[in-house]
Parts: C-alpha cells; structure tokens; sequence
C-alpha cells in the first residue's frame, strides 16, 4: 500500500496569540509544565485540553502562531536562541526550514526512535518523520490530501455533473461560467496556495505513474523540464485560459477563496481538505461539502491522489520537561489522540484510529490509499526547502504573465540540483 498529507495551512493575519490552558495559579511543580508551540490553533487546543483532562495536574502552556510563515520564522530563531518551546508542530520530510529532514539535520530534534509507536511505523511513515541519519524524530498526526472539494449545495444547484477526467474538467469550467458561477476558486496571493494545483496535476502526470521519479532527478536522470511538469504548469495556464478561475487569482487571497467558495460563488476548489473548516465559516448554516479526486488525464482510471502525512509534532532536542514532552507525544500517537486530532483538523489519522469515522470528505482519500492511488506530495521528496519556494514566487509570476514555463522550470531545476 502506497504512503498515505500540507499540508492544513491557514494563511491568516501574521500575527501570534499566547494562550495558557489548565491550571495557572502556580500549584503546578516545574516538572509538571510543558510547553507548545502550533501553527494553527484548533485543533492542538482540543489535543492539549484532552491530554491536560487525562493527567490531572499537568499544565500545557501554549503559542499558536496562524500564519505559517510567520511560524516557521519564529521558531527557527527560538531554537537557534535556546528558547523553544518542549514540543512543536513541524513539517512531515523536506520542503522547508521546519521540516523534519531540515531540523534534524540541524540537531535540533530529540531522538524518539526508542518509543512504543515509532516501533510500529511503516517504512512510509518512517521516510517522513526521521532525520537524516535514520532516528525517527517526529511522531505523525494526520494524512491530508489534496483534491476537488465541492459545495454540495452549489454544485446541486447549478445542475452540473463533477468531472472525473481532463476533458470534462474543461467541458464543466466553460458551462459553469455560462452559468455565471466560477468553477474553481483560486487565491494566489496567499503564496501558499499556489502549489495545490500542479500538484494534483503532477500526481497523474509524474508521481503516480512514475513513484521513483524524485531519485532520479538525484541521481541526475531526469529534471521538472524534462518531464511531465511541463504538461502540469501548461494544463494549470489552460485551465486559467478557460474560465476554470475566478478573476485575477493573484489578487485573491486565501480567506476571499474560502468566502467565494463557502457562499457558494464558487462551486469548488482545487485545494486541501482541511480548508474546508475555513469554508465552513463564510458558508450558510446546512452547507456540505465533498471531496473527487482531482483528474488531469483522459482517463479515470489513471487519476491519484496527492496524500501525505500533513501534521507532524516533534520535542525540542534541549527540551526542559523531555518526560512530558514524550508523553504528549505518546497521547498524540494514541487511537484516542489521532482520532481526535484529524477530527478537529479535518483530516484523517496517521495511525491507527478504530473511533474515527471517515466522511465524504475523507473517505475517498482513504480509498485511494487502500487502491494504490496516492502519490506523496512533492516537495516532500525535495532535497532543500529552495526548490518549494522558487515554486510559488514562480507560479504567480506566471500568472501575471512575466515568465513562461520553461523559465519555471529551469529555475526549480537550478534549486534542486544547488543541494547536490
């Protein structure tokens, strides 16, 4: 069975809220403290309520940080300073400056590699949660997927049929805008947004029918220009040529994508799962939502999936309370904790998880695992955190239209071989 995630990302107001949970009046002894820090409050504030519930006396002290960027800058210099935080949420494999590869690399994780559940993880799971040197240092939380996400409400109101290959992609963009509605919701401005599509596109075109094709391009034999990219990036400035997005997605951020698509402006988003919760809030009160995969060939049958591990948690390798900071760890790793946490998060469990019930959302995502459908998203495979970031300053100039492909293409491909 293929891997079974990037990412849950909120790109908020880059701002930070401290909040403190549990009891605060100081009758705590020191080594009943731990301290957190996530990107994305939700759904840690429900893991650390339930963990504090479970063990009486302990009290978590929390930072929740709502702009990914914005965290990630934060505790790279806390780690550097010697003031992080005992636990932290970070980023499953490579890609950026707190992944695991990057952070391990640094020796800025603890070794987890002797608890019960790191144990029991699968060589998939263990590719994205340990460092360099083999030490599993992450204990994963939840898979995420990226795919076509519905409001099924619109989509029943406009009379359309959800696409299930290329050609209808591009038959469903040109009626639904005949219908006045926009097809996809696209918010480019919010840097991040701008790797969904082509990696959805890319999971068809290059990862699904070609799993080793990040090891080649390490080992010289292939590059993003000499592959099937190209026809990715080019089928990304079709679907802009065809009316398949709102206007001026460079201009859109990320919360006026969710707006559009919860009030149901937008019939659907090309997105991750978890962006739902941010729909959920602009969306009338009963609106549902669902989840397709996401086709980018003539054919059902040759469509994956982009699933990954998307959250991952990790303890500061000079942690001040490392017993507890491995005990979280352990609730995090529990049927209990995974199923609550992709609850709150709007995913599904890394682990084992018998409580959780998967939905319309989720369920197809769990079906393409359990079919060989899944890809791992590609910047998890990528050898520095340069490749990524060169990906989306790239995409949004080629939707303001001051580059073309190759010159995407040939700049990813300079990133990538400047690790070799």
């Amino acid at each position: 069975m293929k891997m079974i995630t990037t990412l849950a990302c909120l790109a908020l107001a880059a701002t930070a809220c401290s909040t403190s949970t549990g009891d605060t009046t100081g009758a705590s002894s020191s080594d009943q403290i731990l301290t957190l820090a996530a990107a994305g409050q939700g759904p840690a504030k429900a893991a650390v309520e339930a963990f504090e519930k479970a063990n009486p006396g302990v009290t978590v002290k929390t930072t929740f940080t709502e702009d990914d960027a914005s965290y990630q800058q934060q505790l790279r210099t806390q780690l550097a300073s010697g003031t992080a935080p005992d636990v932290f949420r970070m980023w499953p494999g490579g890609g950026n400056t707190m992944a695991v590869r990057d952070l391990g690399e640094d020796g800025m994780l603890m070794d987890l590699s002797g608890e019960s559940w790191a144990g029991g993880l699968s060589s998939d799971l263990k590719s994205v949660t340990s460092d360099p040197s083999g030490k599993v240092v992450a204990v994963p939380v939840t898979i995420g997927a990226i795919g076509a996400v519905w409001n099924d409400q619109a989509m029943q109101k406009s009379g359309l049929s959800k696409p299930t290959t290329w050609p209808e992609v591009l038959r469903f963009c040109k009626d639904a805008k005949a219908k006045g509605v926009v097809p996809f919701a696209l918010g480019l401005k919010s840097a991040w947004v701008t790797q969904l599509v082509p990696y959805a596109l890319t999971a068809s075109l290059v990862y699904g029918p070609n799993a080793g094709f990040t090891q080649q391009q390490k080992d010289g034999k292939t590059t993003f220009s000499a592959s099937q990219w190209k026809q990715a990036l080019e089928k990304y400035l079709q679907m802009r040529e065809e009316g398949c997005f709102n206007d001026s997605p460079n201009g859109v951020g990320y919360d006026e994508q969710m707006q559009m698509f919860g009030q149901g402006k937008a019939l659907g988003v090309v997105h991750v799962l978890s962006a739902v919760q941010s729909a959920v809030e602009f969306a009338p009160q009963g609106t549902t939502f669902s989840m397709t995969p996401f086709p980018a060939t003539d054919s059902a049958d040759g469509t994956y999936v982009p699933v990954s591990v998307g959250i991952v948690y990790g303890v500061n390798a000079k942690a001040k309370n490392a017993d507890l900071a491995k005990k979280f760890m352990r609730f995090l790793a529990s049927p209990e904790g995974q199923a609550l946490y992709a609850t709150a998060s709007g995913s599904s469990p890394a682990l084992s998880s018998p409580s959780f019930k998967a939905d319309a959302l989720q369920q197809p995502v769990l079906d393409a695992v359990e079919s060989g459908r899944s890809t791992l998203y590609p910047d998890q495979g990528w050898p520095n955190p340069k490749v990524q970031q060169e990906h989306l300053t790239s995409i949004q100039e080629l939707f303001n239209g001051t580059v073309d492909v190759p010159t995407v293409l040939t700049r990813m491909d300079e990133a990538f071989a400047s690790a070799n």
